[in-house]
């Protein structure tokens, strides 16, 4: 059966059987071809394998059964990059752009007024428990940020210049599920002092920063709104930048020392990021919120001095 065949192919793909979970999500397929997310898993596996143009037809056909799911597009847009299809892959991107856009507008209105008067009432009958539990959620970190314009604008740094990466870490996640996003990297670490991201496929470490040491070096590295709450900044930034090959990440930009709950750096600029660092980022730029004056400021670190980074040049401040 479908589900079955699904079901098994998810197992095979998180057990890196990739070879079997192509063959299982291609009997999926062939029981219900208008499941768009059958495609998409067959896209990923495909991808992992290398195989990218079967990658691409892959994501394209998931696409096009649900043209409104942007993290589709982006991962069509990701493998024509590598194939090196760039004109395509910026129709692609566009496209995934609106409709994060279109969703932040409207995930910026009450959820509740949004339900239809079937959904209003199964709300109101729900358990005391249940309703807590969702209030909760709600009024969660994560759920407080997740539409925030500064977000998106990592995830399409990642989306393109980390389509070869084969491993990231996520530093200070504080149960962020941004990892999520990048599933065709192989191996993905969300790391806190308290509260990493937990999901199958990532290693979650709960422990101090200063104080991890990995293996090897990461290829990519993410960290977002964390340096200021910091005791020691400088170190932590120069751990950032021994922990991976490149990273991506964002701070509050001039915000008012004592403003926010936390902030111990408040106000922090591209010289105090210098002067943590150690040196200038290779890119940045200043992330402005639609909803509100708050701005961010995003900076993009790697070894590299040799690489080429055409893709983010044209957005991002070289230093």
């Amino acid at each position: 059966m479908t589900a079955s065949d699904f079901s098994q192919g998810n197992q095979l793909l998180r057990s890196n059987q990739l070879e079997e979970a192509v063959a299982a999500y291609q009997k999926a397929i062939a029981h219900d071809p208008s499941f768009h997310w059958y495609h998409q898993k067959l896209g990923e596996s495909l991808e992992k394998l290398g195989r990218l143009e079967e990658a691409a037809e892959a994501y394209r056909q998931a696409v096009e059964r649900h043209s409104n799911k942007a993290c589709y597009h982006w991962d069509m847009g990701r493998v024509l990059r590598t194939l090196g299809r760039d004109e395509e892959a910026v129709q692609v991107e566009e496209t995934a752009t609106e409709i994060e856009e279109k969703l932040s507008e409207r995930r910026s209105t009450s959820q509740l007024s949004k339900l239809q008067p079937s959904e209003k009432e199964q709300s109101q009958n729900r358990p005391t428990e249940l309703k807590d539990g969702i209030k909760k959620e709600q009024s969660s970190y994560w759920s407080k940020r997740e539409t925030h314009i500064y977000i998106f604008a990592v995830r399409q740094i990642i989306n393109k210049i980390g389509s070869s990466a084969t491993s990231i870490i996520d530093v200070g996640s504080n149960g962020c599920p941004y990892i999520d996003w990048f599933s065709w990297i192989p191996e993905r670490y969300s790391l806190d002092l308290r509260n990493p991201y937990k999901a199958p496929g990532v290693v979650s470490l709960t422990q101090d920063f200063l104080k991890y040491n990995p293996e090897k070096r990461f290829d990519l590295l993410t960290c977002l709104q964390v340096i200021e709450h910091v005791p020691d900044a400088e170190a932590f930034c120069r751990k950032l930048l021994e922990t991976a090959r490149v990273l991506v990440v964002s701070v509050p930009y001039k915000w008012k020392a004592g403003q926010t709950k936390g902030h111990i750096h408040d106000p922090v600029d591209l010289t105090k990021m210098n002067h943590w660092f150690g040196r200038e980022p290779n890119y940045y730029n200043i992330i402005k919120e639609i909803e509100s004056p708050v701005r961010r400021m995003i900076c993009i670190y790697y070894q590299d001095s040799e690489k080429n980074w055409d893709r983010v040049r044209t957005v991002f401040k070289p230093s």
